[in-house]
């Protein structure tokens, strides 16, 4: 298979803003939680000492489910020109956000303060997705389609925000060269 049919790329969601938020917010209910039914246990049930062994076992069972929802990884993949975007839960679960042709995108431009930028905010997209680590992340770029609403079959402007890489570029060339721009990035 040539260098152009595939194409995978993963960024970590970084821990700012309201990652770091969600992450502090977490761990706080998960104290909250410890004791409120050390409380309970202690006042309203006091011949009961014993289901104090419970609350470590059920807090274990609280962090193992919701704590993986505090770290994301984004993953794109190009297969065959078809763009997948995926999100990954605590390196668990995987949920598909979207599936496209690259061949479908009117353009793949970097994110700057330039020209591109102004078209992208112009396009007034009605839905957005996100590969981003932070938007201070280098390279971001975006990619302009239209997106058929499964329940209505109407289209809708859409924009896929994404760290590229060289080999993504290239890739992305290769599916759709008439609106793939290429800059120098660090990848």
């Amino acid at each position: 298979m040539s260098e152009f049919n595939s194409f995978e790329f993963v960024v970590e969601q970084a821990k700012e803003g309201k990652w770091k938020l969600l992450r502090v917010s977490m761990i706080a209910l998960y104290v909250l939680y410890a004791a409120a039914v050390a409380i309970v246990i202690g006042v309203f049930l006091p011949g009961m000492v014993p289901l104090f062994a419970l609350v470590p076992v059920t807090l274990w069972i609280i962090v193992y489910f919701t704590w993986r929802y505090t770290s994301l990884e984004y993953e794109y993949s190009i297969q065959s020109g078809e763009l997948t975007f995926s999100k990954i839960y605590g390196k668990r679960s995987r949920r598909t956000q979207l599936k496209m042709r690259v061949r479908d995108a009117s353009l793949i431009a970097p994110l700057d303060d330039g020209e591109y930028s102004a078209r992208a905010t112009a396009y007034q997209p009605e839905v957005e997705f996100s590969a981003i680590s932070s938007l201070k992340a280098p390279d971001i770029y975006f990619m302009l389609f239209e997106l058929e609403d499964q329940k209505t079959g109407n289209k809708k402007r859409a924009i896929f925000y994404f760290e590229a890489t060289a080999n993504a570029l290239k890739t992305c060339r290769f599916y759709n060269q008439a609106a793939t721009v290429i800059t120098k990035v660090s990848r």
